[in-house]
């Protein structure tokens, strides 16, 4: 009968092995010891055969700040609510904004079970890439890729020209003698991205706690904006007007299409929720769950 080895002892030796390779990878990479994370963190970089290149300064918190910010769910929804006010009314917003939310969580614990599994900054297009069938895996991951990147590009140019646009109709709003011009919403988008470059570079070591003040602003603008309007409106609707009376202000053929386009506003709200991934590589965080902290995020924009 053949003689096998204790359990015990394979554990130990698989163990050296994994601490050899942890020492050696510390040494050949650029980032301190100090921000490669737990162990746990270093042996999922090994099993993905990656290399630690990122600072490991991002925690709970600053997840957090960081995703909740970039969605920007309350600000994006105040930005676009004429289009659902138009097209569905107050009942199409909060009863579209109710579905699009429980929709997103599936879609939230799947991507959240992915990054649990492969917690790697490229997500997606590595997902892609790790999961699919061997024959089309490189194709569907260069699709994926691409998708990612342009779509994340467009919303920096998206949400730059938003701010622009905001910065402008503050001026109108203050300054009755300005005359807009739409070359001056321009000019404040390239200005936003520049602004945005600059922060990013020069400020890229403290964006954790960057995020933490963001965050702060981000929840005391919520009440002070909401609190403000429910004090100085000037007249409230019963709850069934406000719940249960669609519209049709787009003269569509009927009002369920109307709410349905309508949508746009509380999805558009909703977009940036798989920033958390991009992080994954940033965020110290207890393996084998690194998704509850970057998922958590998507939590609080929901409520």
């Amino acid at each position: 009968m053949p003689d096998f080895e204790e359990p015990s002892v394979l554990y130990e030796e698989s163990k050296t092995r994994a601490e050899v390779e942890f020492q050696d990878r510390s040494e050949e990479s650029l980032i301190q010891s100090k921000y490669m994370g737990t162990d746990s963190d270093r042996h999922d970089m090994m099993m993905l055969g990656k290399k630690q290149v990122l600072r490991r300064n991002f925690r709970f918190l600053s997840m957090l700040g960081f995703a909740a910010v970039l969605m920007c769910t309350w600000e994006l929804l105040f930005a676009q609510l004429l289009f659902g006010l138009t097209d569905g009314g107050t009942a199409g917003i909060f009863w579209g904004f109710t579905v699009t939310v429980i929709a997103s969580i599936f879609i939230y614990l799947s991507i959240g079970e992915m990054a649990s599994m492969s917690p790697t900054a490229g997500g997606q297009y590595h997902w892609v890439s790790e999961f699919s069938p061997p024959w089309c895996q490189k194709y569907l991951s260069y699709i994926t890729g691409w998708l990612l990147a342009t779509g994340w590009q467009g919303s920096v140019v998206g949400l730059s020209f938003l701010a622009g646009t905001i910065i402008q109709g503050l001026i109108t709003l203050n300054n009755s003698s300005y005359n807009p011009q739409p070359w001056h919403g321009t000019l404040l988008a390239i200005a936003m991205v520049s602004f945005a470059i600059v922060i990013n570079i020069s400020v890229a070591k403290q964006l954790p706690m960057v995020e933490i003040v963001i965050l702060v602003n981000h929840i005391s603008g919520l009440f002070a904006i909401v609190i403000t309007l429910l004090v100085m409106a000037p007249s409230r609707n019963s709850g069934r007007v406000a719940l249960l009376d669609f519209y049709n202000g787009g003269n569509w053929s009927t009002v369920g299409l109307a709410t349905m386009i309508g949508l746009l506003t509380p999805l558009g709200s909703m977009l940036g929720f798989d920033c958390a991934p991009k992080k994954l590589e940033t965020l110290q965080i207890p393996s084998p769950d690194p998704s509850f902290g970057a998922y958590s995020s998507t939590s609080y924009s929901d409520i």
